[in-house]
């Protein structure tokens, strides 16, 4: 295990056992740099994004512990951010992805991991089950889906966000939130600045408390 990774969960264990947990997941790693925006790629706004998040969260929340899936310079393997994620059981799991606005609007959407639209949302879930990797989603899929929901209305107020306009919730087989077992969501942004991105922060600061209501 990477050596910061080991280093985030000595620390995750001698921390209060009941702070609420986030994980953020910046998108790209050392590997994979991302779509490019403007002069830059899409790992380092990602990044940065994240980094500027999670003092935010500090800050406003201070019962609240934030873990950052990635350092600069790190390449992830894959399901190691879930692995991660399950192993600290977090409470939300956000990941964050940008690409460069072509429209004149700047627009966000979110996503989180659905397989099967016909029959996922009958199923009942069974904490003594064991569910493989594919299946980890299901554990918590309805909950999900609420907090997509109260996330999409926040997206969609032009007084909470007024620099973005929301595209919509969609469930899809969407590869990064894979073997994730807490509730999971990820947001793409699209940016006409590189520092456009500012403006998203306050929109998920709203969410994360309505979150902690919820959870």
């Amino acid at each position: 295990m990477h050596v910061k990774k080991t280093l985030a969960l000595l620390l995750f264990y001698c921390l209060p056992s009941h702070a609420f947990t986030i994980m953020l997941d910046p998108s790209g790693d050392a590997q994979h740099t991302g779509r490019t925006v403007n002069n830059t790629f899409e790992r380092g706004i990602s990044l940065q994004c994240a980094e500027t998040l999670k003092q935010k969260i500090t800050d406003a929340f201070p019962n609240t512990r934030v873990i950052l899936t990635r350092v600069p310079g790190e390449t992830l393997q894959p399901l190691q951010n879930a692995s991660f994620a399950n192993r600290l059981n977090v409470d939300l799991y956000l990941s964050l992805y940008f690409y460069k606005e072509q429209e004149t609007s700047q627009h966000v959407t979110l996503y989180y991991y659905l397989a099967n639209k016909t029959t996922d949302f009958w199923h009942q879930p069974d904490p003594l089950f064991f569910y493989p990797a594919h299946q980890a989603y299901l554990l918590n899929l309805q909950t999900t889906k609420r907090l997509g929901t109260q996330f999409l209305s926040i997206l969609k107020s032009p007084d909470d966000i007024p620099f973005f306009k929301a595209t919509g919730l969609f469930g899809i087989p969407f590869k990064p939130l894979n073997g994730i077992t807490a509730p999971a969501l990820s947001l793409e942004i699209g940016l006409q600045n590189n520092k456009d991105w500012n403006y998203i922060i306050d929109p998920i600061l709203t969410f994360i408390e309505c979150a902690q209501n919820e959870l």
